[in-house]
C-alpha cells in the first residue's frame, strides 16, 4: 500500500507531466484532432503493423510506405499503399479519394474498383468495401472494413476488419507515421 509521501509525489508528477504537455507547442487539444485522408496522405508515411487471426494471434507483420499527391485536374488525392509482410510478400494498393460533402468521401482502388465511399465517424474516416483476392472474387471476396484514428498531426492508428460472407476472418492493426521531405 503507497504512503502518503508516494502519493504526493505521484500528485506532482502529474500536475508537472500536465504543465509540460499544456505548454508544449504543437500539442494539439483533446478533441482537436480529426483525421482527413486528402491531409494525412499527401507525402510520405511509414509505418508498421500485424495481422491476426480471428482469435488474435499475430498471423504475419508488415512494414507500411505510403506515397501520395493532390491531382488539381481531378481535385482528387491519389497515393499508392505498400505493405511489405515478413514472408515476402509485397502487396500494393492504388487509392484515389476526393472528398464530398457532410464528410464523405468518394474513393477507388485498382483492385477494389470504385464507387467506395468513406465517411467521417466523429474524429475518425471510416471506409468499407470488398477487395478480391486470389480466386475469392464477387461475393466471396474479402469484405474490408477500416478506420484511421489520428492520434497526433503526424501519426495515425488504423484497424481493418477483414470478413467472407459475414464471418471475421482476421483483422490489421498498424501505425502510420508521417516522414518529413527532404
Amino acid at each position: 500500500m503507497a504512503n502518503s509521501g508516494d502519493i504526493t509525489g505521484l500528485d506532482a508528477a502529474g500536475e508537472g507531466l500536465a504543465a509540460a504537455l499544456a505548454a508544449a507547442p504543437d500539442a494539439p487539444a483533446f478533441g482537436a484532432l480529426a483525421f482527413t485522408p486528402e491531409a494525412f496522405f499527401i507525402g510520405r508515411t511509414e509505418g508498421a503493423g500485424v495481422v491476426r487471426d480471428p482469435f488474435g494471434r499475430i498471423v504475419r507483420r508488415c512494414h507500411i510506405v505510403t506515397a501520395g499527391a493532390f491531382s488539381s485536374a481531378q481535385q482528387a488525392l491519389r497515393f499508392d499503399e505498400t505493405f511489405a509482410y515478413d514472408d515476402g510478400e509485397i502487396d500494393t494498393w492504388r487509392w484515389v479519394m476526393q472528398a464530398g460533402r457532410d464528410g464523405r468521401y468518394v474513393a477507388a482502388e485498382a483492385k477494389a474498383g470504385s464507387g467506395l465511399v468513406g465517411e467521417r465517424h466523429g474524429d475518425d474516416y471510416v471506409i468499407s468495401f470488398r477487395r478480391p483476392s486470389g480466386r475469392a472474387k464477387g461475393a466471396l471476396a474479402p469484405h474490408y472494413r477500416s478506420r484511421f484514428t489520428l492520434l497526433s498531426p503526424d501519426m495515425a492508428m488504423k484497424r481493418a476488419d477483414v470478413s467472407v460472407l459475414g464471418v471475421p476472418v482476421g483483422s490489421l492493426f498498424a501505425i502510420h507515421r508521417r516522414v518529413a521531405q527532404e
